[in-house]
């Protein structure tokens, strides 16, 4: 099991390197805190740590850099050495505050080789709610009752969530019955300048924790459709035009 654990680890590592260099930049990785251009000895030496956490970061300006953390791995003085300063790394502070967050919220693509599953199913009921978007407008589940709903839960450094927004402000203009929300936990000065510069106008949820506990280990985007009768009738986690067609055609069916 660690050995087939290492070749999984050293596979994902090698898919992480290749989707940093695609900026015809120097690649960039935050390991615990500390930026390197090159892996640490200590990470790529042994067995690979049970705690591991790998994490995708992408700024808003398409800055992007490979995160992992792991608890139980400590730097030497030797490896440090070998860090590069914030300061000299393009939209470093930002990177950093988004590893941090990421790191927080166990956002990472664990390497425990569990099944990632789902945490909800279709046929649930969706959770009451109250959620304040980006005006300051309260919205709860009372307003969309006897709606069709649909809910999109994503953050301004995933890459996916922001590819897919003008196909997604399509649908609301097609279906201007529905009840289209994004939601994000962070602020809306953080938000902000991601929906305007995507021209996503789904209705922006801001500031928000209460739709992540969906998310678990299985990653952004989800996006989440609530029939009339306040039942999930399909979700999707991550985004292609596979799933983007299949949820339509759902919406589309119970209007």
């Amino acid at each position: 099991m660690n050995h087939l654990r290492s070749i999984i680890f050293s596979i994902l590592i090698f898919l992480c390197l290749i989707a940093a260099a695609q900026q015809k930049k120097k690649k960039t990785i935050i390991f615990n805190g500390h930026f390197f251009n090159e892996l640490p000895a200590a990470v790529k030496s042994g067995q690979t740590p049970q705690d591991m956490q790998m994490f995708f970061i992408e700024t808003p300006d398409g800055t992007k850099a490979v995160g992992m953390y792991s608890p139980s791995v400590t730097l030497s003085d030797s490896a440090l050495r070998y860090a590069v300063p914030v300061e000299n790394v393009a939209e470093g502070a930002e990177l950093l505050r988004r590893y941090n967050e990421q790191k927080e919220r166990s956002k990472g693509i664990s390497l425990s080789l569990e099944a990632v599953k789902p945490l909800i199913k279709a046929g649930d009921t969706f959770p009451a709610f109250n959620a304040t978007d980006i005006e300051g407008r309260i919205w709860t589940d009372a307003e969309v009752r006897g709606k069709v709903m649909v809910l999109n839960l994503w953050y301004t450094g995933c890459g996916p969530c922001r590819r897919e927004m003008p196909e997604l402000s399509e649908w609301k203009d097609e279906m201007p019955d529905v009840m289209f929300f994004s939601a994000t936990y962070e602020a809306p000065e953080i938000a902000r300048p991601v929906i305007e510069k995507m021209k996503f106008n789904w209705i922006p949820l801001v500031s928000d924790t209460q739709f992540q506990s969906f998310i678990g280990n299985n990653g952004y985007p989800l996006t989440i459709v609530i029939d009339k009768s306040g039942h999930i009738a399909a979700f999707e986690y991550g985004t292609s035009p596979e799933q983007r067609a299949s949820l339509k055609a759902v919406i589309s069916g119970l209007r």
